[in-house]
């Protein structure tokens, strides 16, 4: 696992304390893409169990922001963000077992990504680089050791 991946998955785990909602979205977003790096690097090894497992988790955190968004504030942009949530978990699902899957995961990772800075930048987060999440994802090492996220 990466620096920046390492630095988010450490994030995430303390977050027990209270954080601030826009700081927690991030956080959790954070934690959708090392599941789908982790995805990526399973598929790679053909631990189909475990690459499951991943696509689980991060569509899980997905459905949790989806739950989540307050419709109150403004319809309009609430519907946007679930109308993305639940697009990004079914491609999710989708991608898992096609042959261009890596690709598949790697075109999710980016738009997450974006939302993910998006996020960081109103929590005043360090933004994350495309450069290391699809280079978790598309050129993965064999000395590459994946932790168990969750």
């Amino acid at each position: 696992m990466n620096y920046a991946q390492n630095r988010a998955v450490n994030a995430y785990r303390t977050a027990n304390t209270a954080v601030p909602p826009v700081k927690a979205v991030a956080m959790l977003l954070d934690e959708a893409l090392n599941a789908i790096v982790l995805t990526a690097y399973y598929i790679k090894r053909k631990e189909f169990e475990s690459a499951f497992g991943r696509v689980v988790h991060a569509s899980k955190i997905l459905s949790g922001l989806r739950q989540n968004v307050n419709l109150d504030v403004d319809p309009q942009m609430g519907q946007q963000f679930i109308d993305m949530y639940t697009s990004n978990i079914f491609a999710l699902h989708n991608a898992y077992g096609r042959d261009d899957a890596i690709q598949r995961y790697a075109t999710l990772a980016s738009g997450i990504l974006e939302f993910r800075n998006a996020w960081a930048e109103l929590a005043r987060m360090q933004q994350r680089s495309i450069d290391t999440v699809m280079g978790g994802i598309l050129d993965q090492k064999e000395e590459v050791v994946a932790a168990e996220a969750v």
